[in-house]
């Protein structure tokens, strides 16, 4: 099987690589002039191409390219940043799950609030890795670390969204997946904290739905990957909606 390479747009014709990707193919794979590669790009679409070694760097010679299958639903993680590595490994697990994007939270009882372009970029390449990794034909996309307010005020027409709870009345999460009409869904991962009172006040308020992953306590990347586990099997699963 062709080894895959994610880059950010395709088209037909000569393209050249980019220096890390570059270096990654020829000096650590160890690939060489002449061999195959399937791509991907951040809109989905793919190729088949044949590594090409000049003077000048490493390019690939793209074949035709597919255009992208539209999702059957578009799903977004908006998640409050847990401490030390762990929230690598849910951008990770997110991405092979085949999440849209992922939006690190800030809330009220947040204790982490990454800064720097140095974790946004490992993150990044983390999501592109896992990509390349699962056999996904998009990256999931990283947003920027976003405030509760700006989330809800910024969420688009028509979306649904469900915030995780820990109230016994909350809905099932699988019931409110196998009910979804819409074709877009916001889910949001609160701190270990919990959430406020204030913020559930304006989750209802906003019409947000809350859902239940059951009876235990998660850490944050637990439940994140949980709810993710339901959008990819439900969510991304046509013969139930057929």
């Amino acid at each position: 099987m062709p080894r895959r390479v994610h880059v950010p747009i395709l088209r037909e014709g000569r393209l050249a690589l980019s220096a890390a990707t570059a270096h990654h193919l020829r000096d650590v794979l160890r690939m060489a002039d002449g061999q195959t590669i399937d791509l991907f790009d951040d809109r989905g679409a793919t190729a088949r191409g044949v590594l090409h070694l000049h003077d000048d760097g490493l390019f690939v010679q793209v074949g035709p390219v597919t255009p992208p299958a539209a999702p059957l639903v578009q799903w977004t993680i908006a998640s409050a940043v847990p401490k030390g590595q762990r929230f690598d490994w849910m951008v990770e697990k997110l991405s092979e799950l085949g999440a849209t994007a992922l939006v690190p939270l800030r809330t009220e009882r947040s204790v982490v609030h990454p800064q720097g372009a140095e974790k946004f970029r490992r993150w990044v390449r983390l999501a592109s890795e896992a990509a390349q990794q699962c056999g996904r034909t998009t990256a999931m996309r990283i947003e920027p670390l976003t405030d509760l307010d700006t989330l809800l005020a910024d969420r688009p027409a028509g979306q649904a969204a469900w915030y995780l709870s820990t109230d016994p009345a909350a809905r099932p999460i699988a019931d409110a997946a196998r009910h979804l009409s819409a074709s877009s869904l916001l889910m949001l991962v609160g701190p270990e904290g919990d959430w406020s009172p204030a913020e559930v006040q304006r989750f209802e308020q906003a019409g947000l739905t809350g859902v239940s992953l059951g009876s235990t306590i998660l850490r944050v990347e637990t439940a994140a990957v949980a709810a993710a586990v339901v959008a990819s099997v439900l969510l991304g699963h046509r013969a139930w909606r057929q």
